[in-house]
């Protein structure tokens, strides 16, 4: 019996097959009208020019050194993934810390109750008798008002430190760039934000950037924020940003204020660039957002009694080399 591996028909190609196996194959538009063979010499072609570009694809990415796989700022190796994985470390981080910290703040706090302690033990010497005192102590225990102003106040020390444990685990207590794609994340997990829309190449935006560095440690209650108008379009259109600086107080992701410039902050209208950081507090804290108050007149007058000079930090030719004083 014949084999089928070498039946080909009995024209002139089949015989060559057969004659030499390893010879090209018959022509395949043969019997086709001129139509036909347009049309599979475009499907040949087309085929062959994708295969040409896949292949071409995957050396490019080999080239790059991604192991084939998809790269590129957009994609899941590129520079936005690996900003996302830092990122995401540093909170791990931020929470450790924060974590330390609140255990070291239970810390003093138990400490100062022992100091506390040790004053109302150094305090018996007012008395006659060790058992005059002891029964002084009786008594203020069982008055159930000293116990619910004590109970009182260990439990605001108590939610005092665990909400700033919280809030530096959400990133407060630093000054931090975010990028558009974190923007809702960072904006809507804290009660508090304040939010700088800067340009890289606005002097001005330089000094907002100064002085909200210097108040953010000082302010735990607050996230402090800033994000490149630039590379943000939606959300500056969403927000109608029409000038920069632009610094926007956001309360449980809702806009309540907003800061455009240097509205009043310089100290003399002749240089609207230099003024104190106080001023920029002064006005967060009008918002709800931190706890600040300017000092009295009063307090002025004592503090230059003592000879402390309350300037506040001026943005300026001496700018890294400030005052510690907040006060304008």
């Amino acid at each position: 019996m014949p084999s089928a591996q070498n039946s080909a028909g009995a024209g002139k190609a089949a015989k060559f097959i057969a004659a030499n196996p390893l010879g090209p194959m018959a022509n395949p538009f043969e019997g086709m009208d001129d139509d036909q063979k347009e049309y599979q010499k475009a499907v040949a072609e087309n085929v062959n020019k994708r295969m040409e570009n896949a292949m071409n694809d995957i050396k490019a990415k080999y080239a790059r050194g991604d192991g084939g796989k998809d790269g590129g700022d957009n994609g899941p190796t590129g520079d936005a993934y690996r900003q996302h994985e830092q990122a995401m470390k540093k909170k791990a981080t931020d929470r450790k810390t924060a974590m330390q910290q609140a255990r070291q703040e239970e810390a003093a706090m138990l400490k100062a109750q022992k100091e506390n302690l040790a004053r109302e033990n150094a305090g018996k010497e007012e008395y006659e008798s060790e058992d005059e005192y002891d029964d002084l102590l009786e008594e203020l225990d069982a008055d159930p008002e000293m116990e619910a102003i004590r109970n009182a106040r260990i439990n605001a020390m108590r939610l005092q430190a665990g909400e700033r444990a919280e809030n530096l685990a959400k990133g407060h207590g630093t000054y931090r760039y975010i990028s558009q794609d974190e923007f809702l994340t960072e904006v809507t997990t804290s009660k508090w934000v304040a939010l700088h829309f800067f340009h890289k190449e606005f002097e001005r935006c330089k000094i907002m950037h100064h002085h909200l560095e210097l108040i953010a440690p000082h302010h735990i209650e607050c996230k402090f924020l800033n994000i490149d108008a630039e590379k943000t379009p939606f959300f500056v259109q969403k927000l109608q940003v029409r000038t920069l600086p632009t610094l926007i107080i956001f309360r449980d992701g809702v806009v309540v204020d907003r800061l455009t410039g240097f509205q009043e902050m310089a100290v003399d209208p002749a240089e609207p660039d230099k003024w104190h950081t106080s001023k920029l507090q002064a006005w967060i804290a009008s918002t709800g957002a931190i706890k600040f108050a300017m000092p009295t007149e009063e307090i002025m007058k004592e503090m230059k009694k003592m000879g402390i000079t309350p300037r506040g930090n001026i943005w300026g030719e001496n700018r890294n080399h400030h005052d510690e004083s907040d006060s304008d």
